[in-house]
């Protein structure tokens, strides 16, 4: 269960310690067998090196030894008893003894029993032991056959210091160096001895005279052996023995220690018995050998070697090691690899645990990664990275996966959101890019009404090489490509099995796939070019089917935005055509709608270049389409204001000008006056008198109209004497003799019916305002202005068309009614475009629109807005609005001004904060007004403009001189 359950790093740790746990225990015993065997071998080849060690210290005491007795038996010296004491004999035989320290005597014995001997008193030993002179080197005795001993002492300069003399019974021919030495002239070595006159071991060698039949010998102590054995690289535990086949001691170390040289072999062989070498003595024949052995509880190693001299005669060398000592290194070592194994264990769990952290981590994160991709959140997808290839590439290939799908969801959402066609199609050009590891990607698009006609739509990279394809040409070297996209298959190839095509395509290209794209009517309306410079994997391959499906939503985009940009240009055509129409509504107006959106964008491009003071002004495509729409349709309320306002020239002026119906009055009353007088004449008045007061009444008749006609116009302000001569005149009267109840519509039959009846013929004022001259406002239309946001005031009627009304009219032609009437517009503008559905970025039209005859002070209308809530998009407008209207050549109540008195009421303008300064001060330092004269006004209109004097009525330089001017 635990390992059902447990997780990835549990898992590979357990492992790891069960793994290196084994392996360390067979490591750990292979090494303490090896190391074991290995220390033994190395003991015992110690030993055996000890031995020839050993062999050697005896050879390099006795073959000098030899080379000097040979040299001395075949020369002259053992030919006299007494040569010892020859100067140059003894220089040879102290020259001996100085080369071997340890010969402490060469001496020659006779048959006659004489002998010499010649012996090294430097010792301290010897010096003590023959009682010799302090300073005395070397000791020559003579020893003649009668018993006569004659003993001489020299120095180390073989100076004579003295002699004695004495009587001994020393017969050389009894002793074993000389009955043993051989008579073939071989040398003759002894077993190994106590001198007791010495207390020293040594041996003696021995060669005949082969001149007198004498004997040549020399002794030679082994005392350096002793001492030659500790000198060896031993530990202190071991215990070294060297003797021979008589079981005699010749040396020791590590069995009594200290022991003097002069150590009696008693006094050895109980020191050995308290030793593990004790058994060797024990037995009597011996073998080269190692065992093991217990003494006084402890495990020993007991090791025995022969060291052969070639002469029939050998030492033994024995060691006895404790067990613990010989493989203490083993031990040691097997204990510090168990500690080591453990210490590397522990690490190696952590590292494995951080190793298997590294591996379970990012697996751990690719399981959340899922879950989240699951769960359909695929941009929030974070896959780790990783040194381990299976991992990493699993990352990748979850990481794709994500992306992939994610990018296809962002072109689903781009499809809702985004209104830039190109940015779209460019996302999913750079998606196929992304998606095959293409090394570029070209989308080429038809045209909506002719499918023939094909644009580079997005490509992916921007390089202009690999973007300058021509796909028309592309189709007419390969046919079978073609028919292949007809049938709405994909179709790839390698241009190098095309030799045609090689001139149309970039000159790296190895591999290309093409494409179609069809909408839902299945006609074609596009293509991709997907293109390698390098071969292709199978990988790649396998994501042409997705490509190929995912394209196929390309298709519904590119039908889509073929109806979107269809119902754009609709709207757009619409609006345009609904703006001409109201231009055309009226003559006098004719393309005002067309030119303010023209002078707009002029400002506002120059606007959005200036974020010293409009820092917060964007103009993008969506805020661009927002104010073209809103200047297009700025006055579309015009619509539903009478044309006879908007044109009205006259004061009289409805839909047509009334000053003829005034004017026939006129002739009516002349001819009354004609009348009369032919009628006094026929009374029998004078003719003179009757046509001279005709002619008098008829020329006052002429000045009255000429007074009503002048005030008509609406040219000068109308003073209070000539409004005082309107009413005069209007009370004037003529009779009509006609009912005006016929041809009257029903309307103004209703109108008609507020005056009564009027009883044939009747007297009428000249001019007049009559109850039926009064247009009332609907209850309809009454209900709208009781909750009126707006801050013009709707006036009582709707329209008056009073005679005298009209012609008192203080300025201009227009009554209030009327002006009410034209100011109206933008109020119906506003209603108007509040009652269409915009999308978002459409929302703010009506605010723009509706806002052109607002004032930065708050006293413009139809809401009064100030510079804190009127927008940017609205006071632009607003000047491009005033200026159209004051160079306007086509307005019949005033004439066109030119670009310096335009200029010059809207410096006014906007020091009145009527207009927004900075606009102004922008419209002018561009040179907008300039640039719309050269596109939209005649050169008559054309004159210099003083640009610095107009900013300085904007923008005083001196503001106490501005003040006393004003």
């Amino acid at each position: 269960m635990f390992w059902k359950k447990s997780t990835l790093q549990i898992h590979i740790a357990s492992i790891f310690f069960i793994v290196v746990s084994l392996l360390s225990a067979l490591l750990i015993v292979l090494s303490y067998q090896n190391s074991k065997s290995l220390n033994e071998q190395l003991a015992k080849e110690r030993m055996s090196q000890n031995g020839e060690q050993v062999k050697l210290a005896f050879q390099k005491k006795v073959v000098p030894v030899l080379a000097a007795l040979e040299t001395l038996a075949a020369s002259d010296y053992g030919h006299d008893v007494h040569a010892s004491n020859n100067p140059n004999w003894l220089a040879s035989v102290d020259a001996i003894m100085k080369v071997t320290p340890d010969v402490l005597s060469i001496y020659v014995g006779y048959e006659d029993e004489s002998s010499a001997f010649i012996r090294s008193t430097v010792p301290a030993f010897m010096r003590e032991q023959f009682s010799t002179p302090d300073n005395s080197h070397i000791m020559v005795d003579i020893n003649l056959s009668n018993g006569e001993q004659t003993r001489t002492f020299y120095d180390k300069n073989l100076e004579y210091i003295g002699e004695t003399t004495d009587t001994i019974s020393y017969k050389p021919t009894t002793r074993p160096w000389y009955k043993d030495t051989p008579q073939n002239g071989d040398v003759f070595i002894t077993d190994p001895y106590f001198y007791l006159f010495i207390k020293r071991m040594g041996i003696t060698i021995s060669k005949r005279i082969p001149a007198n039949g004498g004997v040549l010998a020399a002794d030679i102590t082994l005392s350096s052996i002793n001492e030659f054995l500790k000198s060896l690289p031993q530990s202190e535990e071991a215990r070294i023995m060297l003797f021979d086949e008589n079981k005699t001691i010749l040396g020791q170390t590590g069995i009594l220690p200290e022991a003097p040289l002069n150590t009696t072999q008693d006094t050895y062989l109980e020191a050995v018995q308290r030793s593990p070498l004790a058994s060797l003595l024990e037995r009597d024949n011996w073998q080269e050998a190692s065992q093991n052995l217990r003494f006084e509880g402890k495990a020993w190693r007991l090791s025995l070697i022969n060291i052969d001299f070639g002469s029939g005669k050998g030492l033994w060398l024995a060691k006895a090691l404790p067990e613990s000592t010989l493989i203490g290194s083993a031990i040691e070592a097997r204990n510090n690899q168990i500690t080591i194994s453990f210490i590397i264990l522990g690490v190696g769990m952590l590292l494995i645990m951080w190793a298997s952290a590294k591996i379970a981590t990012p697996l751990k994160l690719l399981n959340k990664a899922t879950q989240q991709i699951r769960n359909l959140d695929f941009h929030g997808v974070k896959t780790p990275d990783s040194n381990i290839i299976e991992v990493r590439e699993l990352s990748d290939s979850i990481c794709m996966m994500s992306e992939t799908i994610g990018d296809f969801l962002d072109t689903l959402q781009s499809v809702t959101n985004n209104p830039n066609f190109e940015s779209l199609l460019t996302d999913m050009v750079s998606h196929c890019h992304k998606t095959a590891g293409a090394d570029y990607v070209l989308m080429w698009a038809a045209d909506m009404d002719d499918r023939t006609q094909l644009s580079l739509a997005a490509h992916h990279p921007e390089a202009t090489k690999e973007t300058d394809m021509d796909f028309n040409q592309l189709l007419f070297d390969l046919p079978q490509m073609a028919k292949a996209l007809d049938n709405h298959s994909f179709f790839t190839f390698t241009p190098q099995e095309h030799p045609s095509v090689r001139g149309h395509l970039p000159d790296d290209l190895v591999r290309a796939w093409v494409l179609p794209l069809h909408n839902r009517e299945d006609e074609r309306v596009g293509f991709v070019f997907i293109g390698f410079n390098h071969t292709i994997s199978p990988e790649q391959e396998e994501k042409l089917g997705f490509i190929q499906e995912f394209l196929g939503f390309a298709s519904l985009i590119k039908e889509s935005w073929d109806h979107i940009t269809a119902q754009k240009i609709l709207f757009k055509s619409f609006v345009e055509m609904f703006a001409s129409a109201i231009d055309t509504k009226s003559p006098y107006t004719g393309g005002h709608c067309q030119r303010v959106p023209e002078l707009t964008f002029m400002l506002a491009e120059a606007v959005n270049e200036d974020k010293a003071h409009f820092p917060d002004f964007t103009l993008d495509d969506k805020s661009r389409e927002a104010l073209y729409f809103a200047a297009w349709l700025h006055d579309c309320g015009k619509v539903t204001t009478p044309e006879y306002v908007v044109d009205k020239a006259t004061k009289l002026e409805t839909i047509y000008n009334r000053i003829h119906e005034i004017r026939m009055r006129f002739e009516v009353l002349k001819r009354d006056a004609e009348i009369e007088c032919w009628k006094q004449i026929s009374e029998g008045t004078s003719a003179e008198d009757a046509k001279a007061t005709m002619n008098k009444q008829r020329e006052v008749l002429d000045n009255e109209f000429a007074l009503i006609a002048k005030t008509n116009i609406g040219g000068e302000f109308l003073d209070e004497g000539s409004e005082e001569q309107l009413k005069q005149i209007a009370s004037r009267t003529w009779t009509r003799t006609i009912d005006d109840t016929l041809g009257l519509s029903w309307e103004e039959e209703i109108r008609r019916k507020r005056r009564g009846e009027q009883k044939l013929p009747c007297k009428e004022n000249l001019l007049d305002n009559r109850l039926d001259h009064k247009i009332y406002w609907t209850e309809q239309q009454l209900k709208k202005f009781e909750n009126w946001p707006f801050n013009i005031k709707a006036p009582e009627h709707k329209f008056d068309l009073g005679e005298l009304y009209n012609l008192g009219i203080k300025r201009g032609t227009l009554t209030e009614e009327e002006r009410f009437a034209i100011n109206d517009h933008i109020i119906q503008t506003i209603i108007m475009l509040q009652k269409l559905p915009y999308p978002e970025h459409l929302k703010r039209v009506p605010e723009i629109a509706g806002g052109h005859h607002e004032k930065l002070d708050g006293k413009g209308y139809p809401l009064g807005l100030s510079d804190t809530n009127l927008p940017v998009d609205a006071r632009i407008m607003a000047i491009a609005d005033i200026f159209e209207a004051l160079t306007a050549s086509d307005r019949p109540y005033k004439k066109a001004k030119k670009l310096s008195e335009a200029l010059k009421i809207l410096a006014f303008m906007a020091k009145d904060r009527h207009v927004d300064a900075n606009l102004f001060k922008i419209f002018m330092e561009q040179k907008i007004y300039l640039k719309y004269a050269q596109d939209f006004l005649p050169e008559s209109q054309w004159d210099e403009v003083d640009e610095a004097s107009l900013l300085e009525i904007v923008f005083p330089k001196n503001p106490v001189q501005e003040e006393a001017r004003h």
